[in-house]
């Protein structure tokens, strides 16, 4: 009895798992001869042909069946980066991609309106591998995005100020989840003002009426080329590079806004303004359950932990 092509192409991928390549080859050249014009099938051949030749041959049929593949024409294309093809080449799978690289007029409207839809039908027309490491390259580039990149998106990410119930002294905050000692340093006010080379989003759950890390810098600190500044995991270091003794100061603010109004204002904040920040000095934040159960204490080391009553860009790095 003749295998259905699912099946047979499910075995092959089941091979190919189990590293059995000459296995998955004959399945997928059975399937090929069984279905010509299957496209998953002709994507799956490129894993496991031995040679450029057989992959270029493998291309062009793929470019054949869908002349704008996205996937088939970057593979084609990072093989001639590779062979060292100029990109004017006859060769067939060439030509063809530079058929697919020159649309018709006609093909131009609608363009950016299916842009999503070419992007989803790369990736699930993408061998196993591929659509891996793009999965994890677009995995990589939101976290970049959700811990390092200072932005609400829209209000998607960050606290929402509106459901918390603060205190007239600012030591005890709730939230419908969970709420907040708050345990002052003094009752003064301290401000800092400098230029900001680090600014990014604090983003624990426990501790999410604190959102942001400022790293506030003055005279050598404030060079690049005099001092190098790092921030990670809301820590800082610093490390001299023309002078052993910098002159100056270096402050990695841990943020608590006072108020929605000021988070606003923290989010328009970008490395390299200058900026002026007041508030008070934070020793302690410990977060509890509704039922009290203890989730934990935030106490700086060598920041300054501050409840953020003003801030202003005195001078914007675009402007």
């Amino acid at each position: 009895m003749v295998e259905s092509q699912p099946a047979r192409l499910k075995q092959a991928l089941a091979a190919l798992r189990e590293g059995d390549l000459s296995q998955a080859r004959a399945l997928i050249l059975a399937e090929l001869r069984a279905n010509p014009n299957n496209l998953a099938t002709w994507l799956w051949a490129l894993e496991v042909a031995n040679t450029d030749k057989e992959k270029r041959s493998i291309l062009g049929k793929i470019l054949s069946l869908d002349p704008s593949h996205k996937g088939a024409l970057q593979y084609l294309k990072n093989l001639d980066q590779a062979a060292g093809v100029n990109s004017d080449s006859s060769s067939q799978g060439t030509g063809k991609a530079e058929a697919a690289l020159s649309p018709k007029p006609e093909d131009e409207k609608g363009r950016v309106g299916g842009i999503v839809r070419l992007f989803t039908d790369w990736i699930t027309n993408l061998p196993l591998s591929c659509g891996f490491i793009a999965l994890f390259a677009l995995i990589i580039a939101v976290a970049f995005i959700y811990f390092r990149v200072n932005t609400s998106l829209y209000g998607l990410f960050g606290n929402d100020f509106d459901d918390l119930i603060v205190s007239n002294s600012y030591e005890t905050i709730s939230a419908g989840d969970m709420y907040w000692e708050v345990q002052f340093e003094s009752i003064g006010e301290t401000k800092y003002i400098g230029i900001v080379r680090h600014v990014s989003p604090i983003r624990i759950n426990e501790f999410r009426i604190l959102t942001h890390d400022i790293l506030v810098t003055t005279a050598d600190f404030s060079n690049p080329d005099i001092v190098d500044t790092s921030v990670i995991n809301h820590k800082f270091t610093w490390e001299p590079i023309q002078v052993s003794d910098p002159a100056g100061s270096i402050n990695l603010i841990h943020a608590f806004p006072a108020n929605k109004e000021i988070y606003q204002e923290l989010l328009k904040i970008q490395n390299w303004d200058t900026v002026k920040i007041t508030g008070r000095e934070i020793y302690t934040v410990k977060a509890y359950q509704p039922d009290e159960t203890f989730l934990g204490t935030w106490k700086d080391s060598g920041c300054n932990t501050l409840l953020i009553e003003s801030v202003s860009i005195i001078h914007n790095s675009e402007e």
